[in-house]
Protein backbone atom coordinates (compact mmCIF):
# COMPACT_ATOMS: atom_id res chain seq x y z
CA UNK A 1 0.00 0.00 0.00
CA UNK A 2 0.87 3.42 -1.00
CA UNK A 3 0.73 6.61 1.37
CA UNK A 4 1.30 10.06 1.11
CA UNK A 5 2.73 12.29 3.25
CA UNK A 6 -0.89 14.13 3.33
CA UNK A 7 -2.39 10.84 4.44
CA UNK A 8 -0.01 9.79 6.99
CA UNK A 9 -0.16 13.34 8.89
CA UNK A 10 -4.45 12.86 8.53
CA UNK A 11 -4.31 9.00 9.49
CA UNK A 12 -2.20 10.23 12.77
CA UNK A 13 -4.55 13.33 13.09
CA UNK A 14 -8.02 11.55 13.05
CA UNK A 15 -6.19 8.70 15.46
CA UNK A 16 -5.14 11.45 18.22
CA UNK A 17 -8.06 13.67 18.04
CA UNK A 18 -11.09 10.48 17.83
CA UNK A 19 -8.79 8.94 21.32
CA UNK A 20 -8.65 11.98 23.18
CA UNK A 21 -12.69 12.59 22.09
CA UNK A 22 -13.31 9.30 23.53
CA UNK A 23 -11.03 10.40 27.06
CA UNK A 24 -12.90 13.32 27.35
CA UNK A 25 -16.37 11.78 26.89
CA UNK A 26 -15.35 9.11 29.74
CA UNK A 27 -13.64 10.61 31.95
CA UNK A 28 -16.10 14.01 32.22
CA UNK A 29 -14.86 15.37 35.66
CA UNK A 30 -11.88 13.72 36.40
CA UNK A 31 -9.92 15.68 33.19
CA UNK A 32 -7.62 17.48 35.67
CA UNK A 33 -5.80 13.96 36.38
CA UNK A 34 -3.31 14.00 34.11
CA UNK A 35 -2.08 10.86 35.51
CA UNK A 36 -5.45 9.48 34.81
CA UNK A 37 -6.00 10.91 31.34
CA UNK A 38 -2.71 9.27 29.98
CA UNK A 39 -4.03 5.40 31.00
CA UNK A 40 -7.13 6.61 29.23
CA UNK A 41 -5.35 8.02 26.45
CA UNK A 42 -3.52 4.95 25.81
CA UNK A 43 -6.27 2.51 26.24
CA UNK A 44 -8.41 4.32 23.72
CA UNK A 45 -5.38 4.64 21.48
CA UNK A 46 -5.02 1.37 21.34
CA UNK A 47 -8.68 0.23 20.87
CA UNK A 48 -10.77 2.78 19.01
CA UNK A 49 -7.61 4.26 17.40
CA UNK A 50 -6.76 0.89 15.60
CA UNK A 51 -10.28 0.30 15.61
CA UNK A 52 -10.59 3.20 13.45
CA UNK A 53 -7.61 2.53 11.27
CA UNK A 54 -8.20 -0.62 10.49
CA UNK A 55 -11.78 0.25 9.25
CA UNK A 56 -10.17 3.12 7.05
CA UNK A 57 -6.83 1.30 5.90
CA UNK A 58 -7.38 -2.27 6.55
CA UNK A 59 -10.76 -2.49 5.30
CA UNK A 60 -11.40 0.84 2.06
CA UNK A 61 -7.86 1.30 1.01
CA UNK A 62 -6.35 -1.75 0.81
CA UNK A 63 -9.56 -3.53 -1.44
CA UNK A 64 -10.10 -0.10 -3.26
CA UNK A 65 -5.80 -0.38 -3.78
CA UNK A 66 -6.64 -4.21 -4.80
CA UNK A 67 -8.63 -2.84 -7.60
CA UNK A 68 -6.19 -0.40 -8.90
CA UNK A 69 -8.19 2.54 -7.88
CA UNK A 70 -6.61 5.59 -6.59
CA UNK A 71 -7.51 5.59 -2.45
CA UNK A 72 -6.32 7.87 0.36
CA UNK A 73 -7.91 8.43 3.81
CA UNK A 74 -8.40 12.21 4.55
CA UNK A 75 -9.11 13.74 7.97
CA UNK A 76 -11.95 15.94 8.02
CA UNK A 77 -11.29 18.86 10.38
CA UNK A 78 -14.54 19.88 11.09
CA UNK A 79 -16.23 16.40 12.10
CA UNK A 80 -12.77 16.20 14.42
CA UNK A 81 -13.86 19.63 16.13
CA UNK A 82 -16.75 18.43 16.53
CA UNK A 83 -15.68 14.94 18.18
CA UNK A 84 -13.93 16.92 20.66
CA UNK A 85 -17.18 19.44 21.35
CA UNK A 86 -19.76 17.01 21.77
CA UNK A 87 -16.91 15.08 24.34
CA UNK A 88 -17.46 17.45 26.52
CA UNK A 89 -21.24 17.01 26.47
CA UNK A 90 -20.50 13.31 26.90
CA UNK A 91 -21.78 12.06 23.89
CA UNK A 92 -18.98 10.25 21.60
CA UNK A 93 -18.90 11.45 17.54
CA UNK A 94 -16.53 9.53 15.64
CA UNK A 95 -16.83 10.64 12.04
CA UNK A 96 -12.90 11.62 11.66
CA UNK A 97 -12.91 11.38 7.81
CA UNK A 98 -12.79 9.13 4.95
CA UNK A 99 -11.10 7.45 2.50
CA UNK A 100 -11.29 9.36 -0.85
CA UNK A 101 -11.52 6.34 -3.81
CA UNK A 102 -11.72 7.58 -7.58
CA UNK A 103 -10.97 5.68 -10.72
CA UNK A 104 -14.32 3.02 -10.70
CA UNK A 105 -17.61 3.61 -12.44
CA UNK A 106 -19.05 0.30 -11.65
CA UNK A 107 -21.62 -0.14 -8.12
CA UNK A 108 -20.06 -3.32 -7.40
CA UNK A 109 -16.79 -2.24 -6.82
CA UNK A 110 -18.07 0.97 -4.75
CA UNK A 111 -20.30 -1.34 -2.61
CA UNK A 112 -16.97 -4.27 -2.16
CA UNK A 113 -15.07 -1.32 -1.13
CA UNK A 114 -17.30 0.42 1.32
CA UNK A 115 -18.23 -3.19 2.91
CA UNK A 116 -14.56 -3.73 3.46
CA UNK A 117 -14.06 -1.31 6.21
CA UNK A 118 -17.12 -2.83 8.59
CA UNK A 119 -15.78 -5.92 7.69
CA UNK A 120 -12.31 -5.23 9.11
CA UNK A 121 -14.32 -4.64 12.13
CA UNK A 122 -16.62 -7.35 12.34
CA UNK A 123 -13.47 -9.80 11.47
CA UNK A 124 -11.48 -8.01 14.28
CA UNK A 125 -14.72 -8.01 16.64
CA UNK A 126 -15.22 -11.78 16.06
CA UNK A 127 -11.43 -12.49 16.61
CA UNK A 128 -11.96 -10.87 20.01
CA UNK A 129 -14.89 -12.84 20.89
CA UNK A 130 -13.13 -15.37 20.28
CA UNK A 131 -10.15 -14.74 22.65
CA UNK A 132 -12.69 -13.39 25.51
CA UNK A 133 -14.32 -17.18 24.91
CA UNK A 134 -11.25 -18.38 25.37
CA UNK A 135 -10.34 -16.71 28.47
CA UNK A 136 -7.87 -14.83 27.15
CA UNK A 137 -7.49 -10.56 28.56
CA UNK A 138 -5.36 -8.44 28.43
CA UNK A 139 -5.26 -5.86 31.23
CA UNK A 140 -4.17 -1.92 30.91
CA UNK A 141 -4.97 -0.40 34.18
CA UNK A 142 -7.63 -2.17 35.14
CA UNK A 143 -9.04 -2.15 31.53
CA UNK A 144 -9.47 -5.47 29.62
CA UNK A 145 -8.21 -4.69 26.06
CA UNK A 146 -9.88 -7.68 24.74
CA UNK A 147 -13.02 -6.77 26.18
CA UNK A 148 -13.12 -3.11 25.16
CA UNK A 149 -11.52 -3.90 21.67
CA UNK A 150 -14.65 -6.16 20.88
CA UNK A 151 -17.60 -3.70 22.11
CA UNK A 152 -15.62 -1.61 20.07
CA UNK A 153 -15.19 -3.18 16.90
CA UNK A 154 -18.60 -4.61 16.72
CA UNK A 155 -20.10 -1.13 17.08
CA UNK A 156 -17.83 0.55 14.29
CA UNK A 157 -18.97 -2.59 12.04
CA UNK A 158 -22.80 -2.17 13.09
CA UNK A 159 -22.75 1.52 12.86
CA UNK A 160 -21.26 1.71 10.21
CA UNK A 161 -23.59 -0.21 8.13
CA UNK A 162 -26.78 1.75 8.59
CA UNK A 163 -28.17 2.35 5.17
CA UNK A 164 -28.46 5.95 5.36
CA UNK A 165 -26.78 8.99 3.21
CA UNK A 166 -22.77 8.65 2.98
CA UNK A 167 -22.65 5.99 5.26
CA UNK A 168 -21.27 2.15 4.40
CA UNK A 169 -24.11 0.31 4.46
CA UNK A 170 -25.92 2.43 2.39
CA UNK A 171 -23.66 1.97 -0.75
CA UNK A 172 -23.65 -1.86 0.36
CA UNK A 173 -27.16 -2.10 0.59
CA UNK A 174 -26.97 -0.51 -3.03
CA UNK A 175 -24.71 -3.51 -4.60
CA UNK A 176 -26.52 -6.48 -2.32
CA UNK A 177 -28.88 -6.31 0.03
CA UNK A 178 -27.98 -10.41 0.75
CA UNK A 179 -24.28 -9.03 1.71
CA UNK A 180 -25.67 -5.77 3.89
CA UNK A 181 -28.19 -8.24 5.83
CA UNK A 182 -25.64 -10.80 6.85
CA UNK A 183 -22.58 -8.12 7.74
CA UNK A 184 -25.47 -6.55 9.96
CA UNK A 185 -26.46 -9.26 11.30
CA UNK A 186 -23.44 -10.59 12.26
CA UNK A 187 -22.05 -7.07 13.82
CA UNK A 188 -25.66 -6.89 15.44
CA UNK A 189 -25.36 -10.38 17.08
CA UNK A 190 -21.70 -9.17 17.90
CA UNK A 191 -22.31 -6.18 19.84
CA UNK A 192 -25.47 -7.86 21.66
CA UNK A 193 -22.83 -10.19 22.85
CA UNK A 194 -24.12 -13.67 21.54
CA UNK A 195 -21.40 -14.64 19.09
Amino acid sequence: MHFSDTEKRDLIKAWVVVSLAVVIADLGGHLLAPSLMVRAFVIYALTVGVSLLAHEVLGHKFLAQRFGLFAEFRADDLLLMLSVVFSFMGFVFIVPGAVLVSGATRIDTYGKVAAAGPLANIILALIFSVLYRLGISLKVAGVDLIVLSLGVNAWFGLFNMLPLGLWDGAKVMAWNKYVWLAMTATATLLYLGVV
